[in-house]
């Protein structure tokens, strides 16, 4: 299965959300960073691809901390926002599961939640891997799954017991990289050695109003699932979302705890 509407609306959903990107979804995917630059040794001078780079985030700490960083994206308008974000660097449109790179172009290439937004994440590893210099390292970032991870489990809960999944888009499992075996498994598929990984525990800060409409904000499949659902269903989850948010609420805040996973892995040699 090829999940061409799948593709076309991710690309469509990321394009349309560039702008409020800032205030909604960094909130949480910026946390692990610092743990993505952690996983593949930064140093000063290594040359860093950022794939699916959103607003560039990843790329603009790697430079901050002295590397030489770049980043692609498939949406138009995520590259225009990181191209106004960090002037200095270089982003470009582009495509993870086929990378525009000479083999062995880079010391490490970084992902942050973006593998499970590509049709096949294998690709993309094995691209990751193609264009490392010998010793270079890769790491993703991903999200746990929702018997781990309680922003997801209230909010697909919520969706499978209240929408018509029967005209749910077609999609790839968004959790196939949050099982760690099969995630180690698909990087020693793709080459690469050393395989780490590593918890790394995300706070969400949500407004209390209207978490609803932020999480729609937030991400792009779930707004693909509702898009296709009557205005009574569409209803009905947002009053299921706003209200059963309320359990979490801290002040003017829903805080939900967002957990992730950092894999990394490295393509033998040495760096020169």
């Amino acid at each position: 299965m090829t999940y061409d509407d799948f593709r076309a609306g991710e690309k469509q959903g990321w394009d349309a959300r560039a702008d409020a990107y800032g205030t909604a979804t960094a909130r949480a995917t910026v946390q692990s960073i610092p743990d993505l630059l952690a996983a593949v040794r930064l140093a000063p001078g290594m040359r860093i691809l950022d794939v699916c780079c959103g607003p560039g985030y990843a790329a603009g700490a790697a430079a901050a901390l002295g590397a030489e960083a770049r980043g692609i994206d498939f949406a138009p308008q995520m590259v225009r926002q990181a191209q106004a974000r960090f002037p200095g660097l270089a982003f470009d449109e582009g495509d993870a599961e086929r990378l525009a790179f000479p083999d062995a172009s880079f010391d490490a290439v970084l992902c942050n939640f973006g593998l499970f937004h590509v049709t096949a994440p294998e690709l993309a590893m094995s691209e990751a891997f193609r264009v490392l210099r010998p010793g270079g390292h890769f790491a993703f970032s991903q999200w746990c799954a929702p018997d781990e991870n309680p922003v997801h489990r209230l909010t697909l809960d919520i969706v499978r017991r209240l929408a018509d999944m029967n005209v749910a888009p077609s999609a790839p499992d968004a959790f196939i990289l949050s099982s760690r075996h099969t995630a180690k498994g698909m990087m020693a598929q793709a080459g690469f050695t050393d395989i780490a990984l590593r918890d790394v525990p995300i706070l969400l800060r949500a407004p209390a109003e209207d978490f609803f409409d932020f999480m729609m904000r937030f991400g792009v499949r779930i707004p693909l699932i509702l898009e296709r659902q009557t205005e009574a269903v569409r209803a009905a989850i947002r009053k299921a979302c706003d209200v059963e948010a309320q359990a979490f609420r801290s002040g003017d805040e829903i805080h939900l705890p967002m957990p992730g996973i950092v894999v990394s892995g490295q393509k033998e040699g040495l760096l020169p």
